[in-house]
């Protein structure tokens, strides 16, 4: 992941930085029962939000709080 914090119970949901050699950020949720996901290879927002509501259901994505975003949030490799 880095060496900046990993998701926790507080802020469930790590996203990776936004690489311009890549197509997609690592995303990473920490279950309700504290375990964490493997990192997912995201490629859009939408592809977040369903991989988020699989694993931690009824997380709210645009509660920064709830959200880790390694660098400007809501920006995907694919929308440069």
């Amino acid at each position: 992941m880095s060496d900046l914090q990993p998701p926790n119970q507080e802020t469930p949901v790590f996203v990776g930085a936004s690489d311009p050699d890549s197509s997609h950020r690592i995303v990473v949720v920490c279950r309700l029962d504290d375990s964490l996901t493997e990192p997912q290879a995201c490629r859009a927002q939408r592809d977040m939000h369903r991989f988020v509501e699989h694993e931690r259901p009824g997380t709210d994505l645009d509660d920064p709080a709830r959200v880790f975003w390694v660098d400007p949030p809501g920006k995907w490799p694919h929308e440069r």
